[in-house]
Formats: C-alpha cells, sequence, structure tokens
C-alpha cells in the first residue's frame, strides 16, 4: 500500500505515542480493543473498549483521535471466524518455497472463492514421523481492508495473528503442558494445550456459545460430562500422538459468571487440577467482560521485551 509524501512527512515528524501498544480483536459483531501503557517500567491496562463492526474503521478512528492513541503500535488478533486453519505435512521445499507450496496444498480445501493470503508456523511436535506445519488462510480482501482502516485511524500496524496464538501469549512459560479452556461472549470454547510457551495443539468446541445463560445444576445435568469427554480426548491424542508427557494443570476463563464453580465441577470430572485463569495484568474495569484475544494481541510483545531486558 502506498502513502502520499504528506502523510510520510506527517508520520515521520510525529511524536510518539505514549502508549505502549494496543490490542484489537475482530470478532463478528464486535470489534474488541485493550491498550497498555508502560510507565517507569511497569506495564499498566489502562482501557478495554467495544466497537461495533458496522462501519469499525470510522468508529475506530474516532476512538483513537478522542483518546490520543495516535501512533500506538496496533497488534490485530483475527476472531475464530474470521480465517481458516489446516495442519498439514511440512513440504520438503527449500524454506523460501514454503509458503507458494502451501498456497497450492490447501487451495481445495477452503470453502470460498474468494482470493487469500497465507501464512503459516510450524507445529513444535513431529506427528507419525512427520513434521507439521499450521497454516493460516484470510481473506485478502478482509486483509486490505483492515490495512487501510487502522492506517486512517493512525495506528501503526505490527502484526496481524489469530486467536488461538493471542490468548496463548497470556500464560507464564511452563516446562509443562497446560490446557485451557478459553471462551470470549457468546463464541465457541478455545481448547489449547500449551507447553514451554508453545501452542502444540488447538481445537474448537462447539456448543457451548450459552454457556453464559446455563446454572450451575443444569450444568451438572450433562453438559459437564461431555466437555470432560472432550478435555479427555484431546489430553490422550496430545500424549499418545504427539508424544508427550501428560497435562499437569487446566486453566479457564470461561463466559459465565460461574465459572469457578464450572471449574471445581472440570476438576471432579477429569481429576486435573484446574484453576481460573488469574489476568497477567489488573484490569482498568474488574466487572466488565473481558476481550483475551486482544489482550493476548496488546501483550505479544511484553515477554520480549522482558526477556530482552534480563
Amino acid at each position: 500500500m502506498r502513502i502520499s509524501w504528506r502523510e510520510f512527512i506527517k508520520q515521520y515528524f510525529s511524536k510518539p505515542s505514549k502508549f505502549h501498544s494496543i490490542g484489537i480483536e475482530m470478532g463478528d459483531a464486535e470489534l474488541h480493543l485493550n491498550v497498555i501503557q508502560k510507565k517507569s517500567g511497569v506495564y499498566q491496562w489502562v482501557d478495554q473498549h467495544t466497537l461495533p463492526m458496522q462501519d469499525w474503521a470510522k468508529h475506530l478512528q474516532e476512538y483513537v483521535a478522542s483518546n490520543n492513541l495516535a501512533r500506538t503500535p496496533c497488534y490485530i488478533a483475527l476472531g475464530l471466524n474470521k480465517y481458516q486453519h489446516f495442519q498439514i505435512d511440512r513440504p520438503e521445499v527449500e524454506e523460501q518455497e514454503i509458503a507458494s507450496a502451501l498456497k497450492w496444498q490447501i487451495k481445495e480445501q477452503l470453502t470460498s472463492t474468494d482470493e487469500h493470503v497465507f501464512d503459516y508456523y510450524d507445529h513444535p511436535a513431529v506427528i507419525g514421523g512427520k513434521e507439521k506445519v499450521n497454516v493460516v488462510a484470510i481473506s485478502r480482501t478482509h486483509i486490505n481492508g483492515i490495512i487501510k482502516g487502522i492506517t486512517r485511524a493512525e495506528l501503526k500496524l505490527n502484526t496481524i495473528t489469530i486467536e488461538e496464538l493471542a490468548t496463548s501469549e497470556l500464560l507464564p512459560t511452563d516446562d509443562d503442558a497446560v490446557l485451557t479452556l478459553f471462551q470470549e461472549n457468546g463464541g465457541q470454547i478455545n481448547l489449547n494445550i500449551i507447553k514451554q510457551g508453545k501452542l502444540f495443539f488447538s481445537r474448537r468446541l462447539k456448543g457451548y456459545e450459552n454457556l453464559a445463560s446455563f446454572s450451575l445444576e443444569e450444568f451438572q445435568m450433562g453438559m459437564g460430562d461431555t466437555l470432560s469427554v472432550e478435555i479427555q480426548r484431546s489430553m490422550d491424542y496430545f500424549e499418545s500422538q504427539l508424544r508427550q508427557a501428560p497435562v499437569r494443570k487446566i486453566v479457564v476463563h470461561l463466559n459465565s459468571t460461574i465459572q469457578q464453580e464450572l471449574a471445581n465441577i472440570i476438576q471432579e470430572l477429569t481429576f486435573m487440577p484446574v484453576t481460573v485463569m488469574a489476568l497477567p495484568l489488573a484490569s482498568p474495569q474488574p466487572d466488565k467482560t473481558v476481550s483475551l484475544a486482544s489482550l493476548g494481541a496488546a501483550l505479544s510483545d511484553v515477554r520480549l521485551d522482558t526477556e530482552a531486558a534480563q
């Protein structure tokens, strides 16, 4: 994308933002934002906000202007329905040719005829004696719209990631495997298994979109058993197919006002330690539902920054 000389000069001489980062989750009906500031070497979570997806670029431009967020580094996390995710054998080609080889391998698996942008990340384990890669396909029209909207809002677009990877940023690095159950408001449950900061396994659990409306008694009448079966299947696959040491604990952040009680039930059914996730920073609005994807995106370079300082 080209910008005019006037726009280039404006950006070149502009003062840097006083904010560290802004994370944005592109959801189905809403756009979620989390803003991080760094003062005296300490990270602070200073704002969380929600905008409608309808005319999101216009609303974002107004929000950035009214909160003096121009030139803040911006990290985008795409919601689960904004991309397609595949796992395939790693092509036996030169490193610089992998991206183009992947494109042809998954082209017939795409659910639309739109032109797509592809990216990939290596799977940390060998499966069935073969190296695997995880491929992400995103509509080029959608990507162009994001770039255009972020540029107009005068934010500095650093990365575009996906929900599975963004939420993985919220956990401290652990040598033991951790299974997470994360859920956005009204969405599917995203089950991840993370080890040493790397995403080993991920799947989406359907049928729990209305979890917030369920009472404890209703959860006990079948839904908890069904969820525990899905958890056990995932842990079995992690151990048998990926040949990894067993998962040691489960961390949940579910769309429910009784998630501690739900965590207790899951613990009883799975015989695993289960805890409600502690957010890495103090929330500016403790009573408000948190977008984990946008928070994880906003903090995506904090771990790197912290490690570099050590």
